[in-house]
């Protein structure tokens, strides 16, 4: 039943995952932006001061969707560049200051330029609104490069229950723990679904490594760079284990990670993500950070994306 309720919310995404094969790779994370010379560095519309560059995505390298030919589906453009900005000032408040349109923006090129230095008068990441430093002192104005590899993986809504009411033959406390059990065995089967698109798109099974007993061989392979993601083993007090996902969601399209409501609210209305940047503080740099471990979702309409006017996309940002 619950298999069936899955296969029906299903949503294909393109999930970016850490490329391993040492083959150069236009599509990344941080590093400087191949922005065409004709193209000016965007700024903060309020104090003008340059925003930080987050990620690009090389559209000619994207597979199809299963959605593809849904003609309801959202249809990226075949080819060119989009190029991912905001203002990585210390309280990350994207709709103050301006709102999101002074604080993000997405440029679309139809072709790579040369790396491009950002501006000398960047600000600091995590820098006082308005100012060159200041805030959380980082000392540095971008992050260094990680590139990419796109797959398509399944992608669910976080919660099926939240418009669910009490019967009036039930208790609310009754009704209460039974929608929490509900949730738990569909937040369960959801990551287990996504996890098996993911291990379906890379070839191989997850690796799993157990806290405590097998912690310093966990930390010589992750150190050297192997696994890009992994589960982590957790045996608790009571003689329960539990594991935790770890891999970043860097994606296009689907659902996106639903934080404090946003990205449900965003589907609801039909507003496609763009682009989810997830925190990677251990991939990237300790300070690839939104909020507090959160996420970075770039949003645009249906009617934007189809006549490709990607200047109206904005990003929001929440913590977990």
């Amino acid at each position: 039943m619950l298999q069936n309720v899955l296969k029906e919310l299903r949503e294909p995404a393109i999930w970016f995952r850490r490329q391993l094969d040492g083959k150069p790779s236009v599509s990344k994370l941080g590093g400087r932006p191949t922005l065409p010379s004709g193209i000016e560095w965007p700024r903060q519309s309020q104090v003008n001061t340059p925003l930080h560059f987050l990620a690009q995505i090389d559209l000619s390298t994207l597979p199809p969707t299963p959605l593809h030919d849904d003609p309801n589906a959202p249809i990226l453009p075949r080819r060119g560049l989009l190029f991912f900005f905001a203002d990585m000032e210390e309280q990350m408040l994207w709709n103050d200051n301006g709102g999101p349109f002074a604080n993000t923006r997405v440029i679309f090129a139809n072709e790579t330029g040369p790396e491009r230095i950002p501006p000398q008068d960047t600000p600091d990441i995590l820098h006082t609104f308005g100012k060159r430093a200041g805030g959380s002192y980082t000392g540095i104005t971008g992050y260094p490069p990680l590139t990419l590899e796109p797959h398509v993986i399944d992608t669910f809504p976080s919660d099926i229950w939240q418009d669910a009411t009490c019967p009036a033959n039930v208790s609310p406390t009754a009704w209460m723990v039974a929608i929490a059990r509900r949730r738990m065995t569909y937040a369960q089967a959801a990551e287990a679904a996504m996890v098996a698109s993911i291990e379906r798109a890379i070839g191989a099974s997850i690796p799993v490594f157990k806290k405590g007993t097998r912690a310093q061989e966990f930390k010589q392979v992750f150190k050297a760079g192997n696994p890009p993601e992994y589960f982590l083993e957790l045996h608790m007090s009571d003689g329960t284990i539990r594991r935790e996902l770890n891999c970043p969601q860097h994606q296009m399209l689907g659902f996106g990670t639903n934080i404090q409501g946003t990205a449900e609210d965003m589907h609801v209305n039909g507003t496609i993500l763009l682009l989810q940047i997830d925190s990677d503080e251990d991939r990237v740099h300790d300070e690839f950070m939104f909020c507090d471990a959160g996420a970075a979702q770039f949003w645009i309409e249906p009617a934007d994306l189809a006549q490709g006017r990607f200047d109206r996309a904005w990003a929001t940002t929440e913590g977990g």
